[in-house]
């Protein structure tokens, strides 16, 4: 699994002049219960050796072993329940990491200065990070779901709390008893409250969901903290005793619902922002000038937009121009620099929200776009 510290650590990595081979593989089985990496790896290896036998910076033999250490992660350290994986390994030096997640990514190698990270930004961003509260009369499930699947669950255990008709019983001979009965109750749900805002405070999931009978979730909802209860965005009926893979299979329309909500959103507000000529900027050139300059509060960024530039070897700069000197310095610049990856890496640095689309949504003004700050 990964996270978004896991990206920063690789943005920070001192490569020291040694390039990094960037791997990504569909690890995932096809029709036949096959896994196809091999092909591609293989494939990939003896191009990549045959290309770069006589270059200085990874001759053949660091390049092989390169390879060798990314096949050594796989036999040794990847769980066959996994269906992606993404390895970085220096070619000239010791740096070596591995990452398995459970969804699929396209098969890709690329060799450069640092650690690719593009593809590791797309799968943190949807699906959400989500905290799914299960409550019940007894029990309380907490499920913590990250790429769409399970990957932490804890459950409480209570005494179980009075039902509606324990509360009202008695009449005025009785107000004693339904009040003792009415503290029960209070005291029962905040034992739960206090298990989810510890179960938030370790995993830290963008959103919550609240699953549980009607009645429990009317009632259990009052006891929600405000700053919890603004991280609550789906409210959905469910017995506790329903496997975990039942309530992921009854939430996958809102997943879906959601993430494709969050995109709608975003390039409305952009289009009209843009329309408005209003603190918005749109294409790679005029986005990538603003996020270079930290201006950008929001990306907004098409899921297969391809673009290459160049990088000035003394500033530092990222520029659309294909050739000629530096705009901003006069210095020299590197040609076949991958825009895409430079403008995600920019914004995963400043901690600005990324938001990928499909293509078709972002295609009216160049697949890229930003909100400004100011």
């Amino acid at each position: 699994m990964i996270s978004r510290q896991d990206i920063q650590r690789l943005l920070h990595h001192e490569a020291n002049g040694a390039p990094i081979l960037s791997v990504f593989l569909d690890m995932s089985v096809n029709e036949v219960n096959k896994r196809t990496y091999r092909t591609f790896l293989s494939q990939e290896r003896s191009r990549l050796l045959g290309l770069g036998g006589d270059r200085a910076a990874h001759p053949s033999d660091l390049l092989g072993r390169a390879f060798d250490r990314v096949q050594e992660w796989i036999d040794e350290e990847f769980d066959v329940a996994n269906k992606g994986a993404a390895i970085y390994a220096a070619i000239s030096g010791d740096w070596f990491e591995g990452f398995q997640f459970p969804v699929p990514v396209a098969n890709q190698i690329v060799i450069g200065p640092h650690p690719v990270v593009g593809t590791l930004a797309q799968l943190l961003e949807r699906p959400h990070h989500y905290a799914i509260i299960v409550v019940d009369r007894e029990w309380l499930k907490l499920i913590d779901v990250r790429l769409g699947v399970p990957v932490a669950e804890h459950q409480v255990k209570a005494s179980a709390y009075p039902t509606p008709g324990d509360v009202r019983a008695g009449g005025e001979a009785a107000k004693g008893y339904q009040k003792w009965k009415a503290e029960e109750l209070r005291s029962f749900f905040k034992e739960f409250v206090q298990e989810i805002e510890e179960f938030v405070r370790r995993y830290r999931p963008d959103r919550l969901i609240l699953m549980g009978t009607e009645d429990n979730v009317q009632r259990f909802v009052e006891f929600i903290p405000e700053h919890l209860r603004a991280k609550l965005v789906h409210v959905d009926n469910a017995p506790v005793i329903a496997t975990t893979a039942a309530i992921l299979e009854r939430l996958a329309p809102f997943f879906e619902e959601d993430a494709a909500r969050d995109e709608a959103e975003a390039v409305d507000r952009l289009r009209e922002q843009i329309q408005q000529d209003y603190r918005a900027v749109a294409g790679v050139a005029e986005t990538l000038v603003q996020l270079q300059e930290g201006k950008l509060d929001s990306l907004v960024l098409s899921r297969n937009l391809e673009c290459s530039g160049t990088q000035c070897l003394r500033c530092g700069f990222y520029l659309t121009e294909p050739d000629g000197s530096c705009r901003y310095c006069g210095g020299e610049i590197e040609p076949g620099v991958d825009l895409v990856e430079a403008m995600i890496r920019l914004a995963a640095e400043q901690e600005v929200d990324i938001i990928f689309t499909d293509p078709s949504a972002t295609q009216d003004f160049g697949g890229v776009g930003g909100i400004l700050r100011f």
